[in-house]
């Protein structure tokens, strides 16, 4: 092979525009892959040559010796190795890149060579007794410490002939020695008494390389003695070794800190499950970490801190000792040991500073966010405990802990003011809203702890903020703490029980007392949220329900209109009994939101849920006025829309708001008392078997439901814009989820509009078959199929939908293209499943074509996506368990049974991914349960030579038959039996096999 040419790719590669470097990439894959590869790689790597070939020459050896050493005959390894160590001494002064590759190479090399016990020792003892003279010492202890480095990672990865089990063997065996050699170097350099700065490089790569090999040896956590103290020393050695100006560590001794402080992070979570097995280790090397790492902590307890990084690595070295021995340093709250006892004392109080580090966390400090696990993780190790005396103990001995820590999570939550803001990026605030959501789980912990205790110190956390804003009435910066204070309370509305608790009455009092227009909007934000959050509280306390509504009125013609009109929407469902007196006023304020033009869409969406909570509780002629001042202007610009015949981007827009606004309007105004609406559970009416509502004796007259007076009013529109957009799939599927709200809420008081409904929903099966109207039609048939004036009409629907389900799937079956409307199978086997659960007579009245319906399920459950799979499985299951009530479905089983497990087998054969072959259980069982003498006939299609997969041998299959024809109710086996089968099917590797390719 030509170098000339190779060189010129290598340069044209890394100089050329991107078509061409792609080109260019594949070739010079193609030829690293080749046989000649093992002698150009050498010729590449001369230093007359650019630094680019070079590397293109060493990373060509690193390849070929991982992929391809097979190809080295064995009485070349000597000569190979020479040649290697040559090439290493060459590059010894650079360039880096170049020699970083050979390292590596050596270290697969080395990888290569294991089944010679000592080869590691060799080339250890050759870098470490300066035999390669024509480098530096320093030069060497580099190149060792890289090439012990890289033999760990390298295992992982290389294609070597040793058997895989017997080179993690050798590597724990090697560990050992590995580790000591570079403790026993880090040593002698600490001894020495400096470090110079010329070994900095050798020094990070020696502590590197203990991390790697830490995964080897299965290194007791007693015999780490040596290594956790030299590792200190030399983290002491590092930060302490002389004074820093502005109290910053060179980039190198900063480097060697934090690599010593990880390798240590290693070793304490390398034995994390025999926490008591090293209890006496545990204890002594914490006291090791708090004497050393301790005052490095104070120094660093300050904001805009040079050396956050290395105070960030120590922290997680204290959590992750707290993680893997957590028994063992707890043990201190209950302890006589007063050594233990202390340990304790000073972690808790090291990680309380962590939490309480100065500054703003993300600007100003990073470490506070870690120990928000701890604080969990303290009061379920203390409520975890099987011995009452101590559990109350334990409780007592942390509370002061908690309501300290209470404090300082409301300190560190205040948001920035204005004056602060402007050094915050957009990721910086992202980052402060998940660390305030972090901090909201951690106050959840503490009032476990705290109980009734939390109110008492949340309320003088609340007196401080308000004094804090009081001290300056002119100062309009003063507002995060107080809006801090407000978020802690809003972090455990869930755990307020309905107490009148005093501290509660208090907050909501100085909820309403605030000026909001002398501070931040974000202040009336929280407060907005908070009034939401006690929702439920205020329920059981419905005094003080007109202050909430006072300030979520406020909200609504405010920035903060979005927090305003949720809150609105969980008081109004939480309170809607109690709405009644304070009604009116509060639709006149949503109407006033409404037409003012502030709110933004899905504000007003929102609003209308309120809307219809209100309404619901109010008398019918108010609801009647109302209706037509906050209702009629949404249909009113539907109107106009269809008018005008208009289908520009801007009203579809607006028909779609208007849409949802009526739709979330539907959802929520029922005027039906809850004792009326207990009939009205569709599952529970339909899945007694007695007849609906529609064809019961009708109660007292009342009043027309709204919801049934609008669509009467309006079904005309509906229908007209339902043409005039019939091919728009997002306002088809709008209208019917508006449309099905309407139905749930009304249930069989719908009849009146039963045959528009149906005839609108037949329209749209006609063009385009929208989801929801599916939906709609699985509950109009479960809703009124039983009644006889309207049979022939849920007939008429019911085949509508098989119909025109049918010609789709025909559609795209016969271009092989199911994939492409794998939503609309979803859609589809879905309805089946209902309405064979609930309705199955369906299937023999409208002389349903069973067979077809089946056999497009065995398709669906063959398909790649994950709906199809699951809901036509689902189906197959429930109409095998149904069929034997309805001929048509029996016949449709007995024909295709064969051909459903014929499938079911593919699938576990290769079609269907590997997570999901539990579903295929149920099958097995449906048809063992209802069909058992069928069913062992059937199951024999498995009896096919190389069927499903040609790696499942005859033996397997019969075992797996075994096991299945005994199982006809206990799912969970079944679906072990599936999963293993599965797994042999694919040779227990998860590789998708294309049928489809062969015959």
């Amino acid at each position: 092979m030509d170098i000339r040419q190779i060189e010129e790719a290598v340069l044209s590669f890394y100089r050329s525009g991107t078509q061409q470097q792609e080109d260019t990439h594949q070739w010079l894959q193609k030829i690293q892959e080749s046989q000649q590869a093992w002698s150009f790689c050498w010729q590449l790597m001369q230093l007359d040559r650019p630094s680019e070939v070079q590397f293109f020459g060493a990373i060509t050896l690193h390849s070929k010796l991982t992929k391809h050493w097979a190809e080295v005959p064995k009485e070349a390894h000597g000569e190979f190795k020479q040649k290697l160590l040559e090439s290493i001494v060459m590059f010894g002064n650079g360039p880096k890149i170049v020699l970083s590759q050979l390292c590596i190479s050596l270290s697969v090399f080395i990888v290569h060579m294991l089944e010679h016990p000592t080869v590691i020792e060799e080339v250890t003892g050759m870098f470490l007794n300066e035999q390669l003279g024509a480098l530096s010492k320093t030069c060497q202890l580099e190149i060792l410490m890289s090439v012990l480095e890289g033999i760990p990672d390298e295992a992982d990865s290389v294609h070597t002939q040793i058997p895989r089990a017997m080179v993690r063997e050798e590597l724990n065996k090697k560990a050992g020695f590995a580790t000591g050699t570079v403790i026993n170097y880090l040593s002698e350099k600490l001894n020495a008494g400096r470090l110079e700065e010329s070994e900095m490089t050798v020094l990070i790569n020696a502590t590197k390389c203990l991390a790697t090999w830490l995964k080897y040896g299965n290194v007791r956590l007693d015999e780490c003695d040596t290594m956790v103290q030299v590792l200190l020393k030399l983290i002491h050695y590092c930060y302490w070794k002389e004074p820093k100006e502005d109290g910053c560590l060179s980039q190198e001794d900063s480097d060697l800190a934090e690599t010593a402080v990880k390798v240590l992070v290693k070793v304490m979570s390398s034995q994390n499950c025999n926490g008591y097995k090293y209890s006496a280790t545990v204890i002594r090397f914490m006291v090791l970490f708090l004497d050393v790492l301790g005052p490095i902590l104070d120094v660093e307890w300050k904001e805009n801190n040079e050396n956050e990084n290395l105070a960030f690595v120590i922290y997680t070295l204290f959590l992750t000792t707290l993680e893997c021995y957590s028994s063992v340093i707890f043990a201190g709250i209950l302890t006589d040991n007063e050594e233990l006892t202390k340990v304790y004392g000073r972690t808790v109080d090291l990680l309380v500073k962590c939490t309480d580090k100065p500054g703003t966390y993300p600007v100003d400090e990073s470490c506070s966010t870690l120990a928000m696990e701890f604080w969990y993780m303290l009061q379920d190790e203390v409520f975890s405990m099987p011995n009452d005396d101590h559990k109350t103990k334990c409780w007592d001995a942390i509370k002061p802990v908690y309501a300290h820590i209470l404090k300082v999570l409301i300190r560190k939550s205040q948001l920035p003011n204005d004056k602060a803001l402007p050094k915050w990026n957009s990721d910086d605030l992202e980052t402060f809203r998940c660390y305030r959501q972090d901090i909201g789980d951690t106050l959840l912990s503490c009032h476990d702890v705290l109980n009734d205790l939390m109110l008492d110190v949340l309320s003088e956390a609340l007196d401080e903020s308000i004094l804090y804003l009081n001290y300056d009435p002119q100062n309009t910066d003063s507002w995060p703490l107080l809006e801090a204070t407000i978020h802690a309370y809003c972090s455990i509305a869930q755990k307020i029980e309905y107490a009148e608790y005093p501290q509660i009455v208090k907050l909501l009092k100085v909820l309403n007392d605030i000026p909001y227009d002398k501070y931040s909007d974000k202040l009336l934000g929280m407060a907005l949220e908070t009034a939401g959050a006690y929702s439920d509280w205020i329920s059981d306390n419905p005094k003080y329900l007109p202050s909430a509504i006072e300030l979520l009125v406020k909200g609504l013609s405010s920035t903060q209109a979005s927090q305003a009109t949720l809150g609105l929407k969980d008081l109004t469902s939480e309170c809607q009994k109690e709405m009644a007196p304070f009604a009116l006023p509060l639709l006149d304020a949503c109407r006033a939101a409404l037409q003012g033009g502030h709110l933004k869409n899905s504000e007003m969406i929102r609003l209308m849920y309120t809307v219809g909570n209100i309404m619901s509780v109010i008398s019918y002629e108010n609801i009647i006025q109302y209706l037509d001042v906050m209702v009629s202007p949404c249909f009113a610009e539907l109107q106009m829309t269809v008018q005008n015949q208009d289908k520009s981007d801007a009203a579809k827009s607006r028909i779609i708001l208007r849409l949802e606004m009526i739709s979330k309007l539907f959802s929520s105004l029922n005027t039906r008392k809850p004792s009326e609406k207990d009939g009205d559970d569709l599952s529970a009416t339909v899945g007694r078997g007695q007849p609906t509502a529609a064809a019961a004796a009708p109660p007292q007259p009342q009043p027309v439901q709204p919801i049934l007076l609008i669509l009467e009013k309006t079904m005309g529109l509906l229908k007209t814009l339902c043409e005039q957009w019939i091919h728009d799939e997002s306002v088809i599927e709008t209208l019917c989820k508006a449309l099905q709200q309407a139905l749930t809420n009304l249930m069989d008081d719908i009849k009146p509009l039963l045959n528009d409904m149906c005839c609108l929903i037949l329209h749209i099966f006609a063009n385009k078959c929208a989801p929801s109207a599916v939906e709609m039609a699985g509950n109009f048939i479960l809703i009124f199929y039983n009644d006889p004036q309207s049979r022939d009409s849920m007939k008429q629907l019911f085949n509508a939908i098989l119909e025109y389900n049918f010609g789709q799937m025909q559609q795209y079956d016969e271009q092989q293209k199911l994939s492409d409307v794998a939503d609309l199978i979803e859609t589809f086997y879905m309805f089946n499943t209902r309405i064979t659960k609930k309705m199955p007579v369906c299937y023999g009245e409208v002389q349903a074509d069973c067979t077809r319906l089946v056999e497009y399920a065995m398709k669906a459950m063959m398909l790649p996506e994950t709906g199809p799979i699951k809901k036509s499985v689902g189906f197959l299951t429930v109409f095998i368990k149904e069929s034997r009530n309805c001929p048509r479905m029996m016949s449709a089983v007995a024909g295709q049974g064969e051909n459903i497990l014929r499938n079911t087998f593919l699938c576990l054969g290769g079609y269907t991914p590997r997570a999901h072959v539990d579903v295929f259980a149920d099958i097995f069982l449906a048809l063992n349960y209802k069909y058992p003498s069928d069913y062992v006939r059937w199951i024999k299609v498995l009896e096919k030579p190389n069927f499903p997969t040609f790696f499942v041998s005859q033996a397997d299959k019969e075992q797996f038959v075994k096991k299945v024809l005994k199982e006809k109710v206990n799912r969970r086996l079944v679906q072990e039996h599936v999963r293993k089968f599965a797994a042999q099917c694919r040779n227990a590797v998860e590789w998708e096999i294309d049928f489809r390719t062969s015959s």
